[in-house]
């Protein structure tokens, strides 16, 4: 198994986040604080996030070209982004900054930390980018004339948008499988981070129906669910097939089945056990599932 480079850096920024929590006040008159130290995890975290968005490019197998239609040599953040938004919504994503050591109001509401909320001009022409990493490359290429925009509100969304990107590199998949266990399933996606959580909702088809019995509530259930697929990092299934790893590991016994091949001591050949093996791919019924959320799934 491929040993993952990017997680472990993110628990160390998240831990140095924290530690960082009791030296400076974190609350909504400190985002604006800005110091060396934020500074320097200021860079190392957006330095992660493009690395692990071209990884996360590379898994899905997405190329990019030039007009000639050449594999392009030079691939920037922005185009990365780009096709990771088409996979995976990020803009639309929330994530909830839940440090312990912090005033609860510090934001007022959740981080949308992949949404563009910074214009500037250039050229002529005005142009949104996010604000951690608009102060990201400032810094990066004049720390002492911009150095105040390194600050505590940037390094924290910048932080929020590296730990979401880790959730999709991760790929988890939570399943309870002979019972609705919710609160396992819930504990699992709530256990990436200390300081930082996804939102999640019941993943609902277009053709579900309201019970009759619900019809003179003040809102429609199944509405609320679909609302919030948008804004979800996990979908939860219930009654669901996935390939769990004792499914791929009864795939690969019955592959090694299927080749086994008997030796003949008296003619000193070889031949198959089996004239005409038959695989059959496994597949798992789970009580309650929980899927990362791609785009595709939202269209359903």
């Amino acid at each position: 198994m491929q040993q993952n480079l990017f997680f472990p850096v993110y628990k160390q920024l998240e831990k140095e986040l924290d530690e960082l929590s009791y030296f400076i006040t974190f609350d909504k008159k400190q985002l604006k604080t800005y110091s060396i130290k934020i500074s320097e995890l200021l860079l190392r975290t957006v330095s992660e996030i493009e690395n692990i968005s071209k990884e996360l490019c590379k898994r899905e197998k997405i190329k990019f070209y030039d007009k000639n239609k050449h594999i392009r040599k030079v691939v920037y953040f922005n185009d990365y982004f780009e096709k990771l938004e088409d996979l995976f919504l990020l803009s639309k994503k929330y994530v909830s900054f839940d440090l312990d050591n912090c005033n609860e109001n510090i934001f007022d509401v959740k981080l949308v930390p992949f949404k563009k909320d910074k214009t500037y001009t250039l050229n002529g022409k005005t142009k949104s980018i996010w604000s951690w990493y608009y102060a990201y490359n400032k810094i990066k290429h004049d720390r002492v004339k911009f150095f105040r925009y390194a600050n505590l509100e940037c390094l924290i969304k910048a932080l929020a948008a590296l730990f979401l990107l880790n959730i999709y590199y991760l790929n988890k998949t939570f399943y309870s499988e002979n019972s609705y266990d919710t609160d396992y399933i819930l504990e699992k996606i709530e256990g990436f981070s200390k300081i930082f959580s996804v939102d999640y909702t019941m993943a609902i088809s277009d053709d579900e129906r309201i019970s009759p019995n619900l019809k003179d509530t003040f809102f429609n259930p199944i509405e609320f669910f679909r609302i919030g697929r948008e804004s979800s990092t996990y979908l939860l299934y219930s009654d669901y097939v996935i390939r769990t790893s004792s499914d791929e590991a009864a795939d690969m016994l019955d592959k090694l089945e299927g080749s086994v091949h008997l030796f003949n001591s008296e003619t000193h050949t070889l031949r198959k056990k089996y004239d005409n093996y038959q695989y059959t791919e496994h597949t798992t019924q789970c009580k309650l599932v929980a899927k990362l959320n791609r785009e595709i799934d939202v269209q359903k």
